[in-house]
C-alpha cells in the first residue's frame, strides 16, 4: 500500500474515531437526562438522541454520514477525465476526489486539474478499480477516458501566396454581408464586406482552441495573444489555428477585424491532442473571461467572451460537449464546426454540443456556387453554414503568408466573427448566449440548395445594401484512450 492510501485510510479511521468519541459523550449526556426526567417532557429522549448524533456526523463528515473508501492508486493505467457533479447538493472539491483514489495534485499521474467557476474535476492515469470507485459515486458526474484529438486530414495543400494588403475582402465576407449568392474567383481578393460602422467586434475577445496562432501576422495588427498553451511551445508549426483566426479577426481577412484574438494551443505541431487538453483550455477560458467581467469597471471596453473551435471526432465526446455547456453557463458564447465527414454532425464532438441538443452555435460549410460543401457534416446539431470552401486568410512562414484552405473549420470563425462583432453592439446579446443563438439563426438566410430547404446561410444583418436587412442591432430579448478528433480544416483541392 503506498504512503498516500495509507495516509487516507488513517484520516478516515481518526475521523471515525473523533465521532465514536463524540457518540459516547451524546450517551453519558442522555443517561443523565434520562435519569433527571420525571416523564413531563414532550420529546423524545431517543429521537432528541438521535437528531444530535445525525447532526454530528454531518458535521465532522463534510455532510456524509458513511466515511468514502479509499482505493489504493497503482501505477500504470491510462488517462480519464473525472467532471465533479455541480448539481450535487454538498459538490466535493477536487483535492478531496483525488484523496478517494490516493491522489493528491502534483502527483506524477494527476496531469491536469480543472477548477473554475463553472465546473471541476480532473485528468490523470488511473486503473480499473479506482475509476469504477469514482463511476459510482452520487457526487460525480462524468469519468470518460480521454480522447485524441485532431485537425481534418487536409486533401492537398496549396501553395502559400504573398500577402496582399489591399482593402478588399476574401469571397467570404461578402456572403455573409448580403442577401445574394457571389460570384467570381474565390481566389480574388476583389470582394466587399459590409458592416454596421460601430459593429467590428472591439472588447470582444475571441478564444481560438486550435494549434496556436502566429501573433505576428500583419493582419492582426498587434491584437493577437497566446494566452495558454497545453505544452511549453506556443508556436503554430501547423497553420491551421492561424487561419482560423484570420478570418475570424484578420484586419483586411477578416469579420471582426478590431476584436482581441487569444490563442489556446490545445493541439501539437501535427495537429493532434487529446480531449483533456480542450477540456483545460476550457476551464483556462473560463478563468480567463471571470476575470476580465469582474475588472470591467476599469475596462469599459470589454464586451463577452466567444470561443471558436475548428475541432472534430469521430464519435460524440462527452467531456467535451459538457465543458462547453459549462462555458456558456458562465456566459461564453461557444462556435463550433459541424465536421468534414459528410454524416450527421450530432455524432461528433463538439458539433454534437450544438443544433437543439445544446447551446453551441455548429457550423457547416457552403461554396461559392451557393451548395452545401460536399464534405460538409449536416442535420439537426447543424444551426448555420457559412463559406467554407477556397477561404483565403493568414498562414504561417512569414508576416504577410496567406493561404487558401477548405472545411467547416474555415466556416467556422466568419460565424465566430459575426457573434464577436454583434457583442459590441447589442449588451443584451452580449450577456447571454441563448439569445445570441437564435439571434444567429434570426439573422441567417433560409436557402434552397438542392433540395435542403431547411439551411441557413449565416448572416451579419447587414445584407450589403442590398435592402430588406434587419439590422445588426435590432434584436431586442422580447423577440491515446478512446476517440481520434481532428482539426476540421482541410486544404483546397
Amino acid at each position: 500500500m503506498t504512503s498516500t492510501s495509507r495516509y487516507g485510510l488513517v484520516t478516515l479511521f481518526l475521523q471515525d474515531l473523533v465521532l465514536a468519541q463524540a457518540v459516547r459523550s451524546l450517551l453519558d449526556t442522555q443517561r443523565r437526562h434520562s435519569a433527571q426526567s420525571n416523564g413531563n417532557t414532550h420529546h423524545s429522549p431517543r429521537t432528541d438522541f438521535a437528531m444530535k448524533v445525525l447532526l454530528l456526523a454531518s458535521v465532522l463528515l463534510g455532510g456524509r454520514v458513511f466515511a468514502v473508501p479509499v482505493q489504493a492508486h497503482q501505477s500504470g493505467g491510462a488517462e480519464h477525465v473525472v467532471i465533479i457533479d455541480r448539481n450535487h447538493p454538498t459538490p466535493p472539491h477536487v483535492a478531496e476526489v483525488l484523496s478517494r483514489v490516493a491522489l493528491h495534485e502534483g502527483h506524477p499521474d494527476v496531469r491536469l486539474i480543472y477548477n473554475n467557476s463553472a465546473f471541476r474535476g480532473f485528468a490523470a492515469s488511473m486503473k480499473s478499480h479506482c475509476l469504477d470507485l469514482l463511476a459510482n459515486m452520487s457526487d460525480i458526474a462524468m469519468v470518460e477516458a480521454a480522447s485524441s484529438i485532431a485537425k481534418a486530414t487536409p486533401l492537398k495543400r496549396q501553395s502559400s501566396l504573398g500577402y496582399d494588403t489591399r482593402p478588399n475582402a476574401p469571397w467570404g465576407l461578402q456572403r455573409i454581408s448580403t442577401a445574394s449568392t457571389v460570384s467570381g474567383s474565390a481566389k480574388a481578393m476583389d470582394y466587399t464586406y459590409s458592416y454596421a460602422s460601430n459593429g467590428l467586434g472591439q472588447g470582444a475577445d475571441i478564444y481560438i482552441v486550435d494549434t496556436g496562432v502566429y501573433t505576428e501576422h500583419n493582419a492582426f495588427g498587434g491584437r493577437a495573444n497566446m494566452a495558454w498553451s497545453h505544452n511549453n511551445d506556443t508556436t503554430d508549426s501547423d497553420g491551421h489555428g492561424t487561419h482560423v483566426a484570420g478570418t475570424a479577426a484578420g484586419e483586411v481577412l477578416g469579420v471582426a477585424s478590431n476584436a482581441n484574438i487569444l490563442g489556446i494551443k490545445a493541439l501539437d505541431s501535427g495537429g493532434g491532442g487529446w480531449s483533456s487538453n480542450v477540456i483545460a483550455g476550457i476551464d483556462y477560458i473560463i478563468q480567463s473571461h471571470d476575470a476580465r467581467k469582474s475588472s470591467a469597471s476599469n475596462d469599459t471596453h470589454f464586451v463577452g467572451s466567444v470561443i471558436s473551435m475548428s475541432l472534430a471526432s469521430s464519435g460524440p465526446v462527452q467531456a467535451i460537449n459538457l465543458a462547453i455547456q459549462a462555458a456558456i453557463h458562465a456566459g461564453i458564447h461557444t462556435v463550433v464546426a459541424a465536421g468534414n465527414d459528410d454524416a450527421d454532425a450530432c455524432g461528433s464532438s463538439p458539433a454534437s454540443s450544438g443544433g437543439l441538443r445544446g447551446g453551441a452555435i455548429t457550423v457547416g460549410s457552403i461554396g461559392m456556387n451557393a451548395h452545401v460543401s460536399s464534405f460538409s457534416n449536416y442535420g439537426d446539431c447543424v444551426d448555420v453554414y457559412a463559406p467554407g470552401e477556397d477561404v483565403i486568410s493568414a498562414w504561417i512562414g512569414g508576416k504577410d503568408m496567406v493561404n487558401s484552405l477548405s472545411g467547416t473549420s474555415m466556416a467556422t470563425p466568419h460565424v465566430t466573427g459575426i457573434v464577436a462583432c454583434a457583442m459590441q453592439g447589442n449588451a443584451t446579446l452580449a450577456g447571454d448566449p441563448g439569445l445570441m443563438k437564435e439571434w444567429v439563426r434570426m439573422m441567417g438566410l433560409g436557402v434552397n440548395m438542392g433540395g435542403n430547404a431547411d439551411v441557413v446561410v449565416a448572416n451579419n444583418g447587414v445584407r450589403g445594401g442590398d435592402g430588406g436587412g434587419e439590422g445588426m442591432l435590432g434584436f431586442e430579448k422580447g423577440v491515446g484512450n478512446g476517440t481520434r478528433l481532428r482539426m476540421v480544416g482541410r486544404e483546397a483541392a
